[in-house]
This record gives structure tokens, sequence and C-alpha cells, in this order.
């Protein structure tokens, strides 16, 4: 058989010329290689990792509320809203510990690698070792996504946006406006454990894809090569880590290291090149230590890999032999754009996807084009161990391959259309500066411009939205349905705007906030307040604790003289049935049941709310109030001193004390108390209350 007609390799397009010298070998012969003692170690180790998450789980699961979830990606929340987690202590001990020991979180503690290496170990029995896919750009993934991840919204607010301030540049609208850093704050315990981790229906792809799917087609551990952001921070900084794989001089370059590696590491090149493992990518498993024959390597605390001196005319000339890469450099820059738009594409599809998944996929979606390419330029094409392509003849295994990728190319061009139809939508919607009392004004009309941006606007997010709303897409979420509501009201359109503000409240978690703006959108078209009443008491049968809206609906109840109604309203939020009551939610409803001439109850249930809270000047306040409106002044004006003692720089209680000073003829008191207060607001920005 000719060369020709033999498989190429999957860096080498053209076939090796055939030739007739032979070369004299120097054969060193080794024990076979070893089983690593320190794989069966590791795998207990990453399990009882696995068995600490599944536990906090049914913990949560028991107990109803829990410690926020140790995962990196929590630190998210510290760095963009102040709140610091238990996901966020972690990362940043990793970090800290990386400096030290290495990479070692990354091959003893992460619940990802226990899959991938689990994927590995399988695949393995089945006569299966996934030949690692080399790429250059798409090495820089991990790092490009986790500066996304941990610096992107900092940078933005802290100094992107004050330099394009000071330039009196306008920012363009694709690029989000900051919100003002509020300071940190801590968020350990939790009642809702999975409140920002995707569904089931999301986790379970997100095991396969970046377990079995990702080791099969980029190599064992291909998800941390080219796909996770934590690993991305983790490998620069264990270049400066004194923590190394060093060698001594008992080593004779048997390859055994090389081997047992499966971080896809040339150890005993680098070791030989360098006196240590330099590759940022060695997750210290310490199996090359393990299965040494000589005891040749350790780990030990060395110089950083960045000041590792050379130790051959190879390394100093940096003419060391590696592995070709599997595609050339136009290759790379083609096959990492498809990458990038992959991760476009999938990123919040169904409005699921996650950040790591997406990565994952689009990890993936570079083999595929990869092999697609494969298959129609080259005569031979083969993945792993199956045979795509031989002598220009598509097998069977090649055309049932080509079908899958070209179905999930498919999938990806169908999310992308859908998503950048929101995207559009999202830019609509953001070009819109009409203020809210505006719109919600009675006579309203909205400028023809403005109509024309709300209606495009609406139809890019139903060309985005499921079926049943004419679109190609998903359904929508309820806050999307929301903005889609007030793009209809910015329009004029009110029967559009409460169409989905109704849909958006029966299906999702409703806020205050948006069963009053569909109670306001009902009055806007003159529907009789029954209505609006009917709203607000269907919310209330689904959703008891939204005491905001139970309290406005006891004022409308007082308002048409329907006290008795008002009366078990108001009660309610007082009781120990309601959850979640805030100190001013539970004043106001006191204020209510005062108003429904029972003064005494809500006096008491005041007094009650003092004697286990104290410290709340909220409560003294309240109390304080209806105790001068019952006209004991004796015990209201001593209550409303202590809330000021509370809140010492609260405007609004200076001048109710003031207000009661006066009343009561301490003029010279009273007045010191309204310059203060004047100060403050002065101090606040407030407008002084005739400007009000």
């Amino acid at each position: 058989m000719s060369n020709t007609s033999l498989p190429r390799s999957c860096g080498d397009p053209t076939p090796a010329a055939p030739t007739e010298r032979t070369v004299p070998l120097t054969v060193v012969k080794h024990p076979a290689p070893r089983s690593s003692k320190n794989g069966s170690r590791r795998a207990i180790v990453l399990l009882l990792v696995n068995l600490l998450i599944a536990a906090h789980i049914v913990q949560w699961l028991i107990q109803g509320m829990t410690l926020s979830p140790v995962e990196p990606s929590e630190s998210m929340y510290t760095l963009e809203f102040g709140r610091i987690n238990a996901g966020f202590v972690l990362f940043a001990s990793a970090l800290v510990s990386t400096f030290v020991f290495g990479r070692f979180f990354c091959g003893w503690g992460c619940h990802v690698i226990a899959i991938q290496d689990a994927c590995t170990w399988l695949l393995g029995k089945v006569g299966i070792r996934p030949k690692q896919f080399r790429s250059r750009l798409l090495l820089w993934a991990p790092l490009l996504l986790g500066m996304y991840m941990f610096v992107w919204a900092t940078f933005k607010r802290e100094v992107l946006f004050p330099v394009l301030h000071a330039m009196k540049v306008t920012p363009p609208l694709w690029l989000d406006k900051p919100n003002p850093f509020p300071g940190f704050s801590t968020h350990f315990m939790v009642e809702d454990y999975w409140a920002t981790f995707p569904p089931w229906y999301i986790a379970i792809p997100f095991m396969l894809v970046c377990g079995f799917v990702a080791v099969y087609f980029l190599g064992s551990k291909g998800f941390c090569t080219y796909g996770c952001p934590y690993g991305g921070l983790f490998a620069p900084v264990d270049k400066l880590s004194i923590g190394r794989i060093v060698v001594s001089d008992a080593c004779e370059g048997c390859g055994h290291c090389t081997a047992a590696c499966t971080s896809n590491v040339r150890v005993h090149q680098e070791v030989r090149d360098f006196g240590q493992v330099v590759d940022p990518g060695c997750m210290k498993c310490l199996d090359c230590v393990s299965v040494c024959p000589n005891g040749a390597l350790s780990f030990q605390f060395s110089t950083p890999a960045v000041f590792a001196k050379p130790r051959t005319p190879q390394a100093v000339n940096h003419t060391i032999v590696r592995p070709k890469y599997d595609l050339s450099w136009p290759q790379e820059l083609v096959f990492f754009g498809i990458g990038v738009a992959v991760f476009v594409a999938v990123r919040g599809m169904l409005d699921s996807v996650p950040l790591l998944l997406a990565g994952g996929f689009a990890g993936i979606g570079v083999y595929l084009a990869f092999q697609l390419w494969r298959l129609v330029a080259w005569p031979h094409a083969r993945m792993q161990n199956i045979q795509l392509k031989y002598a220009g003849r598509v097998k069977t295994a090649g055309a049932v391959f080509a079908v899958c990728a070209l179905a999930f190319f498919s999938m990806v061009g169908w999310s992308g259309y859908v998503r950048y139809h929101r995207y559009l939508g999202d830019l609509g919607d953001a070009g819109i500066e009409v203020p809210f009392a505006t719109v919600f004004a009675p006579g309203y009309t909205p400028d023809p411009a403005v109509k024309s941006r709300a209606i495009e606007a609406i139809g890019h997010f139903e060309k985005g939205g499921g079926r049943a709303r004419g679109g190609v897409g998903w359904p929508h979420q309820p806050k999307t349905l929301v903005r889609i509501a007030w793009l209809y009201a910015v329009a004029g359109d009110w029967p559009g705007a409460e169409s989905n503000m109704r849909e958006a409240i029966e299906r999702g978690e409703p806020t205050p906030d948006m069963v009053f703006g569909l109670a306001r959108m009902l009055m806007l078209q003159n529907k009789p307040p029954e209505e609006g009443k009917r709203v607000y008491e269907n919310v209330l049968a689904k959703h008891p604790d939204l005491h905001d809206v139970r309290l406005a609906l006891a004022f409308l109840e007082l308002q048409v003289g329907s006290g008795d109604k008002a009366i078990p309203l108001a009660e309610y939020v007082l009781g120990p049935k309601a959850k979640d009551v805030s100190p001013s939610q539970f004043v106001r409803a006191a204020a209510t049941l005062t108003d429904c001439g029972k003064a005494t109850d809500a006096i008491r249930a005041l007094e009650g709310a003092i004697k286990s809270n104290p410290t709340e000047p909220e409560y003294h306040f309240g109390l304080g109030q209806l105790l001068l409106v019952s006209g004991d002044i004796e015990r209201g004006i001593p209550a409303l001193r202590e809330s000021l003692r509370l809140d010492p720089t609260n405007p609004i209680r200076m001048r109710r004390l003031a207000e009661a000073l006066r009343d009561t003829g301490q003029a010279a008191e009273s007045d010191a108390l309204v310059r203060q207060a004047e100060e403050r607001e002065k101090q606040l920005g407030i407008p002084p209350p005739a400007a009000r």
C-alpha cells in the first residue's frame, strides 16, 4: 500500500514523502508505566467534594435556609453589587492559594474536574483515549471568559464610563450603563439556594457537554483547557506560583510522567528543558510524581515558572519541538471566529443557557466545524476512534456525523436569530427616554417618532418570542413581558399593554409595581374601579405576602366607605401569618387600622413590635404619629424623640417632631429642628416642602 492511501494525521494535510533512510535508535528498556496511586486518592477527594455539594442542597431543601452557594461564579455578585458570599470567599482563597501551591484547587477541589476525570476513565474502559484537539487561539478563550466574568463589570463602572464622561462622550446604547457600586454587604445565608443556578433541564446538559462531549471531542480535561473561565485566571497565577513539579538528576527521560498526565502536559520534555513543569495547564494532580519509576519527580517550592531558566540548547534558542497544532494560522482565525459566534448565539438560549455552558458549546462548535471542513476537503478524515472518510469516500459514520453536526449548527443558527431580534428589541427599548409619569398621565398622546420606535422594538421582541405570539423563538420571561407592556404603553396601545402585563403577572412572581401598573392601565382605559380591585384580589389569592398590594386594596376599600373590608386586610399584615413584613409596611397597616376606627388595636400592635425590636426607628415614629392623632401628646412626643435618636439624620422625623413641639408651645426647639432638617435636605439634594 502506498503512502497516499494512508489516513493523514490531524495536523498534517499533506502525506509525508517516502524515504529510504534508516535512523539508528538507542533503545532504553523501562518497565511498563504503572498506575498512579494519586489517581484513586484524587477520585476519593473529588467524590467527597460532590457529596458535600449534595449534602448542602439536601440541607437547604430540609431547612429552607442555608449557606450561599460555594461556587466561584457567585463572585460576580460581589464585584458588581458588593454582596460578599461564600462563593467569593472560596474563589479568593483559591486564587491566593494558587500563588503558593499552584493549581491544586483545579486538580483536587473542582466538581467539574471530577466529571471530566470520570468521563476519561469510562472512555478508557472501552478502549477510547481521546486525542487532544490542539488550537492556539482557543487556549485564550478561558482567560477572555474569566476577564469578562470577573473584571469587565468593575472596569466598566470604575474606568470606562468615568473616562467617557470626562471626555463628554455619550456611551452607545449597547454598552449598558453600570449600576453605582452600593458598597459591600454580607450575604452568607440565603433562602433560595438555586436562585442563581440554571434549572435542572440545563444543569444535566451542562454535565454532559462539559463532561463526555468535551472530553471526547477536545481531549482529557477539554473543558478546562478551552472553556473554563476560572482556569483562565488560575493559569496565569500558576506561572507566578512557587509550588512546582521539579526533577532530580535521577530522571532518564522514560516518558512515563507524560503518559500518566491527564492535563495534556508534556512533563518529560518540560523537566528536561527547564528542570520543572512550567506549563500553566498543570493542575498538580501529582500523577506524574506517583508513576516516575526512579522517583525523580517531586512537588517542591521552587522558582516560579516565569523565572525558570532554560537548561537545554533547544530551550535557550526557543526551538523546542512540540506536537503540531491542528490548525494553521488562517484556520485558527476562521474557527475561533466560529467559536465566538456559537458562544454569542447560544448564551441565554431558552433564557437559561449560562456562560459556562455556552463556553462548552463554543469549544465543541469549533471542533465540529473543523471536522466538517475535513470531511469536505480531505481525502481521509478521522474523529478519535471513528473513521469518517477514507480514500475520498464518506463512510456511514461520517454521514451520521455530518447530519448531527449540521443539526447542532442549525440549533445555533436558530438561537442566534432569536437572540439577534431580542437584542434589537433591547436596543429599541433602551433608546426610548419618555418619562414614566408622562406615559401614564391622563390624555397621553405619543410622539409619532417615539411611537414608531416602540412599535419597531415590539416587532423585534415578538419575532424572538414563542409561536403563540407569532414568533420563532421561545416564550418570553415575565420581566420581558413587562418591558413589552411598557413599549405598548409608550405607543399609546393600552389594551396591548394590559394584555402583556396580565400575562407577566400570571406567569411569574409579580412585584407591587407590576400590579399597580396594571391597575393604572385599567384606569386610563376608563374601566370601572371594580376591575382594579379584582386585580388586587386575584394577585393576593396567589401571592398573599405582597403586603404593598394588600395595603393598597385596603386603601381602595376605605375610599369607597368599606372600612369593614379594609380591617381584615390591615390586620393580616399586623398578624403572625404575614411573612417578611417591613417596618414601613407594618406602620402603614397600623395607620390603616386607625383610619378604620381601631386606633387602640393599632397602637397595641406597634407597642408589641417595639418590644420585639426596640432599635427600629420606624416603629417608634409610627407609634408617635398614631398617639398624636389619638390626642395622646404626652406619649406621642417621646416616641417621636426616640425615633429621631435612633435615626438622627432623618429630616422627615425632624420636621414631624418640630410640628408636634410647635403645637405644644416649644417654638425654640421646633425652629432648631426645622433648621437641622433644612440643612440635611440640602445635603441630600431634597427640595424644601414648599417646592415639592
